[in-house]
C-alpha cells in the first residue's frame, strides 16, 4: 500500500469497465478548476479520451456534445468562493452553471471532503456498479502529491446499513447557496440509498472500509480511536490537533509534512516524534502548488497534499485517508471532511506502521526533516477566505438588458456591504468568458448596495454566471470565480447563442451530432478546416456509421434523444440552419421526425 510507484489521473478514477457506462457522477471538493470541469465530459464517455487536460483554447463542438449529455447526471459541490480561474473559457461554460453547486459548511469552515460517488450501468440491462473515491485532491489540475482509496461494489446487501457516505450525500441539498433543483436532490437520495446496500469488493488483504463524515453537525468532530501507536501524514498542521490526535496513542513513531508546515509548528513536534520526515521525491516526479484551504509558500517543487492517519493496536493496523488536514478546523469539525479507514494489517505486514519507511512504500520519496538553527521564519500568507465569504454572502447576481449593439451587464448586490472596499481593495469582475481587460470595477457601487455595470456591451453567447473577481491582496492579487443567478435573458437563449458560436460550419455540426448520438470516437478526432466536405449528411469514415444510420438508431432506440437533436438545430434561424447544413441532411431530418411521431 502507498506505493509512490503507482499513481493515477481523476480520469484513470471514471473509466467504465468494460461493457458499462458512466450512468451518473457526484463529486465534492473544495476547489474546482473550470477546465478541469470542462475536461470530464470526455473522460466519462470514452476511454482515452480523458487521459488528457483540455487544453486552454480548444473546447470543440464534439467536447460539447458531451458535456451536454452528462450535465444532467453529474453534480459538482464546491466550496463557495473556490472556483478557480480559467483562460480562454469558451461560451459552452454555460452549459456547466447547473452541473456547479457553491456550498457553505455548516459550523463555519470551510467545506472540504474529495469524494467522488460514480454509478455505471451496463448497456441493455438493468445491472449497475457503484464506485466510490475518497480523495485528498480537489477538482483541479494541480500536481501534488495525494492519496485515495477507490471502492467497487455491485450485489446489494440483504438489508440497508445507514453509513456516513449515505449521509454525505443527504447532507449536500441544505449546504447549497442557491437552491438544489428537485430532481437533482431526488437523485442523491436515491445514491445514498444504494450507497448503504452495496457489497463492496476488497482485495483478501484489505478489511471492510469505515466511512467518517467530519463536520457534518455541530460537535461532530473526528474521533482518533485510543492506540499504542501512531503516525501522522498532512501537509497542514496546528498545534491544537497535533495535541488532540496524540493524546489517544501512547507513541508516535512519525509524522510526514511541508516544511513550512513543520517549521510553522515545531514548538509543538520536536521531541514528540521519533522521527520527522518530508517528501524528497526523484527529480521529474511531478510538479504542483498547493491546492486547498491553505496557501504555502515554495515553489514549483512536488507538494505534498495526502492526508492519511495509520494507528497500531494489539498487532492490527488501521489506516485512514481523505481531506482531513491534521489542522483544529480539519479534527475539531468546523470544517466538512471526510475520511474512509479500514484494517490494513495484512497489507502493511509484520513491519506495521514502521512499514511506511520501506522502499516499496513511501521510503523512496521521504527524508528526515532538519530544522535551521537561527532561520528565518517566513511570514504566513494572507488568508484571503473572510474576504471571499463575505462577498460571496452579498446575495449577488447579473441583470442583463438588451442594447442596440448587444447586452448591458450589471453586478447586482441584496444590499449595502460597506466592508468590501476594505476586505477586496480595488475589486472587479467580468465574465469568464472575457478577457481581463475587459474587467469592470465595481467595489465602490457594492459598498453603497447599487449595482455595477460592466464596461461596454456584450455578445448574448458571452454572458455566464460564472464571474471571474479580482482584487488588490497584500500578498499579490486575489483571484476567484463565483457561480451567479443570471436575470433579464432566458437560459434557453444564452444557450442557444453559446452553442451557435460553437458551430460556425458543417464539419462542426456532423461532429457535435455524432458524440450526441453516442458516436464517442469523435471525441478524438482532429478539427479540419470550416467547409471541408465533412457536412452531415456525409456517410461515416471505415467502421463508423454514418449520420443516417446513427438518427436512426437513435430514433429506435433513444427517442428521447432525437429531442436534443431537435434543440440543437432550433437553435439556428433558417438562414443559419442552411449555412451548416445540407439539403439532403434537412431533407434527413424531416423525415426522421416524421416516422418517430407515426410510432
Amino acid at each position: 500500500m502507498l506505493e509512490p510507484q503507482r499513481r493515477s489521473s481523476l480520469y484513470d478514477i471514471l473509466r467504465a469497465p468494460g461493457g458499462m457506462e458512466l450512468d451518473c457522477l457526484v463529486a465534492t471538493t473544495y476547489s474546482a478548476s473550470l477546465d478541469t470541469v470542462l475536461s470530464l465530459p470526455a473522460a466519462m464517455l470514452v476511454d482515452g479520451a480523458g487521459g488528457r487536460m483540455r487544453k486552454a483554447g480548444t473546447f470543440s463542438a464534439a467536447d460539447l456534445a458531451a458535456l451536454r449529455r452528462v450535465v444532467s447526471r453529474t453534480m459538482v459541490f464546491c466550496q463557495g468562493g473556490a472556483i478557480h480561474p480559467a483562460e480562454l473559457v469558451p461560451p459552452s461554460i454555460i452549459e456547466a452553471e447547473g452541473m456547479v453547486h457553491q456550498v457553505a459548511a455548516p459550523n463555519g469552515g470551510s467545506f472540504h471532503p474529495k469524494v467522488w460517488i460514480m454509478r455505471f450501468r451496463r448497456e441493455d440491462t438493468s445491472r449497475t456498479l457503484l464506485r466510490v473515491a475518497v480523495m485528498s485532491r480537489n477538482l483541479t489540475g494541480d500536481g501534488s502529491w495525494d492519496a485515495g482509496v477507490v471502492l467497487e461494489g455491485g450485489a446489494a446487501l440483504a438489508r440497508r446499513e445507514r453509513n456516513d457516505l449515505g449521509d454525505l450525500l443527504r447532507l449536500l441539498p441544505g449546504l447549497c447557496i442557491n437552491s438544489l433543483p428537485r430532481d437533482r436532490t431526488s437523485l442523491l437520495n436515491e445514491l445514498a440509498g444504494e450507497v448503504e446496500s452495496v457489497r463492496w469488493k476488497l482485495p483478501p488483504e484489505v478489511g471492510r472500509p469505515a466511512f467518517h463524515l467530519v463536520g457534518g453537525g455541530p460537535g461532530a468532530g473526528w474521533s482518533q480511536p485510543a492506540s499504542e501507536r501512531l503516525a501522522i501524514i498532512s501537509p497542514f498542521l496546528s498545534a491544537t490537533a497535533i495535541d488532540r490526535l496524540t493524546e489517544t496513542t501512547k507513541q508516535t513513531p512519525l509524522i510526514v509534512s511541508r516544511k513550512d508546515a513543520i517549521e510553522a509548528c515545531w514548538p509543538s513536534l520536536d521531541g514528540r516524534f521519533a522521527r520527522t520526515l518530508v517528501l524528497s521525491p526523484p527529480d521529474g516526479t511531478g510538479d504542483g502548488d498547493a491546492a486547498d484551504e491553505a496557501v504555502t509558500a515554495g515553489g514549483r517543487s512536488p507538494q505534498l497534499h495526502a492526508k492519511i492517519l495509520i494507528w497500531e493496536d494489539r498487532g492490527r493496523v488501521r489506516m485512514a485517508i481523505g481531506s482531513m488536514n491534521a489542522t483544529a478546523a480539519a479534527v475539531l469539525g468546523k470544517n466538512v471532511e471526510f475520511m474512509v479507514s479500514l484494517d490494513c494489517t495484512k497489507a502493511m505486514g509484520d513491519a506495521g506502521v514502521e512499514g511506511l519507511l520501506e522502499r516499496g512504500h513511501l521510503g523512496s520519496v521521504l527524508e528526515d526533516f532538519a530544522p535551521e538553527p537561527n532561520a528565518e521564519r517566513i511570514a504566513p500568507r494572507f488568508d484571503d477566505r473572510p474576504a471571499r465569504s463575505y462577498l460571496l454572502n452579498a446575495g449577488l447576481h447579473l441583470h442583463c438588458t438588451a442594447a442596440a449593439d448587444g447586452w448591458h451587464v450589471d453586478l447586482v448586490p441584496g444590499a449595502p456591504h460597506a466592508d468590501i472596499v476594505t476586505l477586496l481593495p480595488g475589486l472587479r469582475f467580468r465574465p469568464v468568458t472575457l478577457a481581463s481587460i475587459r474587467a469592470g470595477a465595481c467595489a465602490t457601487e457594492l459598498a453603497r448596495g447599487e449595482p455595477a455595470r460592466l464596461p461596454g456591451t456584450l455578445d448574448l453567447s458571452e454572458i455566464t454566471g460564472f464571474v471571474f473577481f479580482e482584487a488588490d491582496g497584500p500578498d499579490g492579487p486575489i483571484a476567484f470565480t463565483l457561480n451567479l443567478q443570471v436575470r433579464g435573458v432566458a437560459e434557453e437563449e444564452r444557450r442557444h447563442a453559446a452553442l451557435r458560436s460553437l458551430l460556425p460550419d458543417d464539419r462542426s455540426l456532423t461532429l457535435f451530432l455524432r458524440v450526441l448520438l453516442g458516436d464517442f470516437d469523435a471525441l478524438d478526432t482532429v478539427n479540419g478546416p470550416p467547409g471541408d466536405g465533412a457536412g452531415p449528411a456525409q456517410s461515416g469514415a471505415a467502421g463508423r456509421s454514418g449520420i443516417l444510420e446513427l438518427l436512426v438508431r437513435c430514433a429506435a432506440d433513444e427517442p428521447a434523444r432525437l429531442r436534443s437533436v431537435e434543440q440543437t438545430l432550433s437553435a439556428f434561424s433558417e438562414a443559419e440552419l442552411h449555412m451548416v447544413t445540407s439539403t439532403e441532411f434537412r431533407a434527413l431530418w424531416a423525415a426522421i421526425l416524421q416516422a418517430a411521431a407515426t410510432k
